[in-house]
């Protein structure tokens, strides 16, 4: 376990993996200074987990998974958290994919999702939040709408009364009253709070992540036509 005011080695390879990762530790010296917390925080929200600054067991298997910008090694098929369709554990492991830095050549993951809808977008620059959950769906073998367009899953599959972990959510975004057309945004429901949703999602905050969204944004849930 590491933790602020720890120092050595261990330190010292932890700060290397969190700037691979595209986390800013600060200096890479060894030291877990208030930098190197702030960085192990944003990490460990973006992974979905407790966000204390501690390099506990869950936060080192999470940084010791193959993800940030570098995703050519295969992996084998996840398997769901009990509650969630299978679809969701498939999300799950692409958590902390993100865009490569401003100069270097696109995330070839994020190349990989565009590659499953009719754009094929050759940039992780190009919205991907889209291409994000069509390439989920269709892993778990689930045809998509094969869109770019975030929207193009208003009049997918079926609706829901009843919000459902793993629901396709779409959501309005711009100025001006919701419609069929203009930006949006997609991702899947991980948990319907009061004022909130919070939704795994591509291309949040130029990454895969789970992350807050207005609720009064929401345009409808959607489930899958061939899902139980």
């Amino acid at each position: 376990m590491l933790r602020r005011g720890d120092r050595g080695a261990r330190v010292f390879d932890l700060q290397r993996r969190l700037r691979a990762l595209g986390y800013d530790p600060g200096p890479v010296d060894g030291i877990f200074g208030p930098r190197t917390e702030a960085a192990v925080r944003a990490f460990q929200r973006d992974a979905g987990l407790v966000a204390d600054g501690i390099v506990g067991r869950r936060t080192r298997t999470a940084l010791d998974s193959p993800v940030g910008r570098d995703r050519r090694r295969p992996r084998r098929r996840p398997t769901g958290d009990a509650g969630e369709p299978s679809w969701m554990a498939i999300a799950r492991a692409e958590i902390c994919t993100r865009e490569a830095r401003a100069g270097q050549p696109s995330n070839s993951r994020i190349l990989e999702y565009h590659q499953i809808t009719t754009l094929r977008a050759t940039s992780d620059r190009i919205p991907w939040c889209a291409s994000f959950l069509s390439w989920v769906l269709e892993r778990a073998g689930i045809r998509s709408t094969r869109s770019a367009r975030a929207k193009s899953y208003l009049d997918w599959g079926h609706a829901l009364e009843t919000p459902r972990p793993g629901a396709i959510a779409v959501f309005h975004r711009g100025s001006g009253a919701p419609t069929a057309r203009g930006p949006g945004h997609v991702g899947f429901l991980v948990e319907e709070r009061e004022r909130d949703i919070l939704l795994l999602g591509g291309n949040q905050g130029n990454h895969v992540n789970i992350r807050s969204y207005a609720k009064s944004r929401l345009m409808a849930y959607r489930w899958p036509a061939t899902a139980p």
